[in-house]
């Protein structure tokens, strides 16, 4: 039923083309960059010992905490409101593009000074281990351009040139994968957390190229830095909240990892890390639509609600179907997946089942949140965002305690994301009733 939809929509309509043509480049080309990137993971942890392992994946989650933070707002921006442009007024979107990512480009280079400041505090006193000074502040000297990735995805987003985004993120996992092998084999922690970020930065040039390519076929002229005055507003009105939104994934991912560590070591984090790397690669499958949500619902605000709820109906029942596919086969190989990293993993496979669970809400969250920011609405989803990151300590703390070890964290994410989406879900659906 759903193929056919879909097959209806790309046949007799733009809009449906555009979604069909934009879910294909999305899935097709991210699914195997993560592909790489899940298996260099497998790899990685037989290359390093449990406690390196774990202490590498505490750097990471540390190092996309403050890469949240500096790029957060900027690339959601850049895609609405330049698929906006895109659709009515293209001499604007050179303005939207100097806005967003020249914020990004200032804020990265604040956070990774920062960073490089603060290193010794944030292992010593938040991670507890000396040892990952230096590799945090090899992740900060690669952090400035992965936080420009952020709003340059956004602007080829917005183009609706989902073909770059996929091809990018796929050479930049490949370096990712590569590099970070070869690091972890010769350098422990500090060469794994070097190769984790030179992907980035091959995506950071591949993006480049690609939006001064996409400029030049619609004729926008790149040469100069210019904002409109009254664009500056949209930093406040739309960038603000949705940065604070963006805000509350990172830093709870990053305060539970640090909870479980606390609580139970390194080694247990290590157990989730594995856990969560299968949660990252299954979420890709259906983030990798939901980004053509924000640009498609946003060139249709000027369109009747039935066309917006019929295209947002679609994106919904296919990121659902996508993730609970996935999510059926990955719990049933979940021993097998879990001995893939190695014997101490293998009794631990229920921490995958709950937590691949959740994946299903999150990604109808995703689609939903992707919605409200359609409609302007980025204040009403911070709020939203900030129930479900007080939920999430919240219950995490209680499982914790109640001495469940990894699968606390995978069980607190699965029932505050399907809280999350009941909630957001059912405000959407009453913000058009009384409209």
């Amino acid at each position: 039923m759903l193929i056919k939809q879909l097959k209806d929509a790309a046949a007799h309509s733009d809009i449906g083309h555009r979604m069909v043509k934009g879910a294909f480049w999305s899935l097709s080309g991210t699914v195997v960059a993560k592909l790489f990137v899940l298996i260099s993971g497998i790899l990685c942890a037989h290359i390093l010992s449990n406690n390196e392992y774990g202490q590498f994946g505490m750097v990471r989650s540390t190092i996309n905490l403050f890469v949240t933070l500096g790029s957060a707002g900027m690339g959601v921006t850049a895609s609405k409101f330049i698929s906006e442009y895109h659709a009515n007024d293209k001499t604007q979107i050179h303005s939207i593009y100097c806005l967003t990512n020249g914020f990004a480009f200032i804020t990265g280079l604040i956070i990774t000074l920062i960073i490089l400041i603060i290193a010794p505090y944030i292992a010593t006193n938040i991670l507890n281990s000396q040892e990952l000074i230096n590799p945090l502040r090899i992740g900060a000297l690669l952090l400035f351009v992965t936080v420009n990735n952020g709003a340059q995805n956004g602007t080829l987003s917005g183009l609706e040139d989902f073909k770059a985004i996929a091809f990018n993120t796929l050479y930049g996992s490949l370096a990712e994968s590569v590099f970070m092998l070869l690091g972890a084999y010769y350098g422990g922690v500090y060469g794994a957390v070097l190769g984790f970020g030179i992907g980035y930065l091959v995506i950071y040039v591949a993006n480049h190229i690609s939006i001064k390519r996409d400029f030049y076929k619609i004729g926008i002229p790149t040469s100069k830095f210019t904002i409109l005055k009254e664009h500056f507003k949209i930093l406040y009105t739309f960038s603000l909240p949705a940065a604070l939104s963006s805000c509350m994934t990172a830093p709870v991912f990053f305060l539970v990892r640090a909870m479980l560590a606390s609580h139970d070591g390194f080694e247990a984090v290590a157990i989730y890390e594995a856990a969560d790397q299968w949660r990252t690669i299954v979420l890709f499958i259906p983030a990798s639509i939901a980004q053509i949500v924000l640009p498609l619902l946003s060139s249709l605000s000027s369109k009747g609600a039935d066309t917006y709820w019929k295209v947002l109906n679609i994106n919904l029942v296919l990121n659902v179907t996508v993730a609970t596919i996935v999510t059926l086969f990955v719990s049933i190989c979940s021993p097998w997946i879990m001995r893939l990293y190695g014997s101490a993993y293998v009794s631990n496979y229920l921490t995958l089942v709950l937590l691949i669970s959740s994946t299903i809400f999150t990604s109808a969250a995703t689609v939903v949140g992707a919605a409200l920011q359609s409609r302007a609405k980025t204040w009403t989803g911070l709020c939203f965002n900030i129930l479900w990151a007080l939920l999430t300590i919240f219950l995490t703390h209680i499982f914790l305690n109640k001495g469940l070890g990894a699968n606390a964290i995978s069980l607190a994410f699965l029932l505050s994301y399907m809280l999350h989406t009941l909630f957001q879900l059912g405000y959407l659906k009453y913000s058009f009733s009384i409209n």
